[in-house]
């Protein structure tokens, strides 16, 4: 199924407002049924043995007479045209945290009888999310509902308009399985699923019950079948399917991993897992996330999306010992968030574009990590949090980024290096240089 070239990725393109930033999706586990083709009527039919006789053998009388004179056939020959190609463009981001400054900065947002507005947070990357066919997020707070109590870290229940602005702004598939999920215990993370189900986005990760996770989530576009399966290292608050209903993909059992990798090939053209693993701020992935990923590309999959550390972490291809190639980011690190250290604010948007030839084989175009910023304001303020007042989040792609809104990033209280230099220096020193984007050249 797999074969890899390069090839330019998607480019941008405007979108008219922020609040149509939604791309084609269902409500639930979505396949898209047909999303991206035209409908095919078939118009074979059986021949009868009267339509094979021509009409002079039925008529003789209307049977031309012979004629010695040369025919010339003046029909133009045409050469038959290359079927075309089908394209899919990806596009990945990390971990979405919605901390106590976070939902805080969105409720002072708020206007028109809302509680919280999130979605200029996410305004100057919104293009980039647009442009993407399919794109993808882990989203790393429980959205439960208000009667569970909206609170921030350790134990996370981020305002349902954060899920809302996430659709909005034109994020396709929302992954669920994380450390945090349960923060909120079982009753949470079910709330928090269904909640995500009603949106128009393709729910990843946790499942109401065995029906639900039979459904392979599988997103459809343009012809190609794109099947998403997740896993976790670990959770927070541990939890038992037996009694909650709820099932999540723990990265306990190669068995497991290896048959639901497999299920997923079987359904589809290509696979896409997500992986939350690693550990807290290592910009190196260590030896569990090594051996993980060579077992899910044996298993057959096709990219693999890691996230989890908050920090960037390497891409790179593996190579199957059947000869394919897998490619793998270990980290995307973080999107948005309210982090302290420098390396929190920088993320990886993995951008790449998925190819069918004619004979149903699909490849990955050239991959590419561009570069995110998570940016807020600070001042000292003792009554806060770590004694900073972190406010005026937003998002930035790098090349957008200057070194005046480094200057005056809230993180500097924190961690007194940061600058578009830094960034640039922090980013060269973990991600190979064939999957920069053309600014860092």
């Amino acid at each position: 199924m797999k074969q890899f070239s390069f090839c330019k990725a998607a480019a941008a393109i405007a979108a008219a407002a922020l609040t149509c930033f939604t791309l084609s999706s269902c409500s639930m586990f979505r396949p898209i049924d047909g999303a991206g083709r035209e409908d095919v009527t078939d118009s074979t039919h059986s021949v009868t043995s009267d339509e094979q006789t021509s009409d002079t053998q039925k008529n003789p009388e209307t049977t031309p007479p012979e004629t010695t004179e040369p025919i010339t056939d003046t029909t133009s020959v045409t050469t038959p045209s290359k079927p075309l190609e089908k394209r899919v463009s990806i596009l990945a981001v990390g971990d979405n945290i919605i901390h106590e400054a976070v939902y805080v900065d969105a409720a002072k947002r708020a206007a028109d009888g809302k509680k919280y507005d999130f979605l200029p947070m996410y305004s100057s990357v919104a293009e980039r999310i647009a442009a993407a066919d399919i794109a993808f997020i882990n989203h790393e707070t429980p959205m439960a509902g208000e009667s569970y109590g909206i609170s921030g870290y350790p134990t996370f229940n981020a305002p349902q308009e954060a899920g809302h602005a996430l659709a909005d702004v034109g994020f396709d598939v929302i992954n669920l399985a994380n450390n945090h999920i349960m923060d909120k215990r079982a009753a949470g993370a079910k709330a928090t699923v269904s909640f995500v189900q009603s949106l128009p986005v393709t729910e990843l990760g946790v499942y109401l019950d065995q029906a639900d996770y039979e459904k392979i989530r599988i997103t459809e576009k343009n012809g190609i079948k794109i099947a998403w399966v997740a896993f976790c290292q670990e959770s927070n608050n541990p939890y038992s399917a037996t009694s909650s209903g709820v099932i999540m993909n723990m990265m306990n059992d190669d068995s497991v991993i290896t048959k639901r990798i497999q299920a997923a090939d079987k359904a589809a053209d290509f696979v896409i897992v997500s992986a939350h693993w690693g550990k807290d701020n290592q910009a190196k992935a260590n030896d569990d996330q090594h051996r993980f990923a060579k077992l899910m590309a044996e298993a057959g999959a096709d990219v693999i999306i890691g996230h989890h550390p908050h920090i960037l972490q390497s891409v790179e291809w593996l190579t199957t010992s059947s000869g394919e190639k897998t490619l793998v980011a270990y980290s995307l690190g973080n999107f948005l968030s309210s982090q302290l250290d420098n390396f929190n604010m920088i993320g990886g948007m993995l951008c790449f574009d998925i190819v069918m030839d004619e004979s149903g084989r699909c490849k990955v175009d050239k991959p590419m990590m561009d570069i995110t910023v998570n940016h807020y304001a600070g001042k000292k303020d003792s009554a806060q949090q770590y004694g900073v007042y972190r406010h005026a989040m937003q998002m930035y792609m790098l090349d957008d980024y200057t070194e005046a809104l480094a200057a005056e990033h809230g993180c500097r209280f924190f961690s007194s290096e940061f600058s578009v230099k830094w960034i640039e220096k922090h980013v060269r020193a973990i991600i190979a240089e064939e999957f920069l984007p053309p600014y860092f050249e």
